[in-house]
């Protein structure tokens, strides 16, 4: 019984036929849309929000009061991937940018809080 060889033959799997198309249903024209237009509105659903307002809710029920803790771990679990993954002098080129844009944004919004403390710390030296 040890001696014996086993053989075994791989066959590929037989092919599914293919699904007929369904038929394509017929549009229903203007004066049918128009003549129901109750129906219409009753079908239109009410607007789902949109991400960011579902993302900011089940954060907020999530963590409601380490907000600031949270987003701290995620920018540092960000900053060690990015350390790991592109090195130290790509990764300062990349917070210096970042930092550029936010006080950009800022400066746009009419709150300029970086670039203000950038100038009181030119004006120190």
């Amino acid at each position: 019984m040890a001696n014996e060889k086993v053989q075994a033959r791989i066959e590929p799997a037989p092919r599914p036929a293919a699904a007929p198309e369904p038929a394509p249903t017929p549009r229903p024209d203007a004066q049918a849309v128009a003549a129901a237009p109750s129906e219409v509105a009753a079908r239109e659903e009410a607007p789902q929000p949109g991400a960011c307002t579902r993302l900011s809710t089940w954060f907020a029920t999530t963590f409601p009061h380490s907000r600031n803790a949270v987003l701290g771990g995620i920018c540092g679990l960000v900053v060690a991937l990015l350390l790991f993954s592109v090195g130290l002098l790509k990764t300062l080129v990349i917070a210096l940018l970042v930092t550029i844009g936010v006080a950009c944004g800022q400066y746009a919004d009419g709150d300029p809080k970086l670039v203000n403390l950038v100038r009181e710390f030119m004006k120190r030296r």
